[in-house]
């Protein structure tokens, strides 16, 4: 009776175990960050938009470590989250350097024609 009574608990603790899942808000903030970067442009630029393969890559691995059970899937994660911010943010860097560079043009092209 009592070898019994040790292998339903066993049983139950290791299906107790069996999987850590993820904070429903955190796998909503990581793919609002990924979308967010894939608006703004982010796979045409070579930087962000490696950083934005690795947060897709990151999310995909940290739910299949959640389903495995394994605790760390919060901080990859978190990881992705922080991979798909930072693509978003080298994207908007881009752009904004590209309008900056432009405004130059423009203002060497005014002062060009002899206009205040």
């Amino acid at each position: 009776m009592m070898t019994k009574v040790m292998t339903l608990l066993a049983v139950l603790g290791l299906a107790g175990c069996a999987s850590a899942p993820l904070p429903p808000y955190q796998i909503d903030q990581a793919q609002a960050s990924i979308r967010g970067a894939e608006e703004v442009g982010a796979a045409a630029v070579p930087a962000a938009a490696l950083h934005l393969q690795l947060a897709k890559d990151e999310t995909l691995e940290a739910q299949k470590m959640a389903t495995a059970g394994d605790q760390r899937a919060v901080l990859v994660m978190a990881r992705a989250q922080s991979d798909a911010e930072l693509a978003l943010g080298l994207a908007r860097e881009f752009k904004v350097h590209g309008d900056a560079l432009k405004a130059g043009e423009d203002l060497k092209a005014v002062r060009a024609r002899g206009n205040p």
